[in-house]
């Protein structure tokens, strides 16, 4: 088997030659654009280390677990949507400590891959 790198390693490469070799030689929209895709490149690698801790998997399954509780329209995916939907039109209840909680962690996995500094 040959040893390759995998999908992280080789944006964590590329994204620290984009801010070390390429990006300081740039200037105004360019090291703008740069930077903001030196950006996307971090919060993938963040996504994928996360995919790979299986927290996603954590949190979806809450979701799933919260919204088999609800009497909602059918929606067989009963996933992100499901919620946002039913937010939209009222059908929970806002003070429900479950609903904070789904809350809570659906919005501390986004910053986790987005803005990890955030949550510190």
């Amino acid at each position: 088997m040959i040893n390759e790198p995998d999908t992280r390693d080789l944006l964590t490469e590329a994204r620290q030659v984009l801010l070390d070799s390429l990006a300081p030689g740039l200037a105004g929209e360019q090291k703008y654009q740069a930077l903001m895709i030196a950006n996307a490149m971090g919060m993938a690698i963040r996504e994928i280390e996360q995919r790979a801790e299986c927290e996603p998997e954590a949190t979806d399954r809450a979701l799933s677990q919260f919204l088999a509780g609800h009497q909602l329209p059918d929606d067989p995916l009963q996933g992100e949507e499901t919620l946002a939907r039913a937010l939209r039109e009222r059908s929970l209840d806002g003070d429900d400590p479950k609903l904070r909680s789904v809350l809570r962690g659906l919005t501390e996995a986004r910053l986790r891959i987005n803005n990890p500094g955030f949550l510190k």
